[in-house]
């Protein structure tokens, strides 16, 4: 599951068009490097969700985070203003997690971690922390 940070500032601060041309590029950021077996999905507002089958978490997380650091370098214009935007996602898997909804939870878990951490970072939810969130892996 992927968020992009800050991005109601992104509206507020440059409009609604700039912050659809930032949904835009992540979207063909992620169609145009992800397998074609790959299911890429919009969860809600400026959340996605892919699905990464016959893929280790750990090799998931990898390749989330390469295009993590991809989309942090591309610079966005809006009016005479430049700027640019980053991601946090979480990262789950099968057979850890048994069933579509505890998939769900366990990534949108491990994504408010990575928001709470500090964002801009990918988190695979793996094991429980004392704290009750999924462990980060660098």
């Amino acid at each position: 599951m992927i968020d992009i940070d800050h991005f109601k500032s992104v509206n507020d601060t440059h409009g609604h068009l700039a912050g659809d041309q930032v949904i835009i590029t992540l979207a063909r950021l992620l169609k145009t490097r992800l397998r074609m077996t790959d299911i890429i999905g919009r969860y809600g507002g400026e959340e996605v969700v892919i699905l990464l089958k016959g893929v280790s978490a750990e090799r998931a997380s990898e390749l989330i985070d390469t295009l993590r650091i991809d989309f942090e370098q591309v610079e966005f214009h809006a009016g005479g203003a430049r700027f640019s935007c980053t991601f946090s996602a979480g990262v789950s898997s099968f057979p850890t997690q048994p069933s579509t909804e505890s998939l769900r939870l366990s990534a949108d878990q491990a994504l408010y971690r990575a928001k709470h951490q500090g964002r801009n970072q990918v988190v695979t939810s793996k094991e429980q922390d004392d704290d009750g969130f999924p462990t980060a892996h660098p």
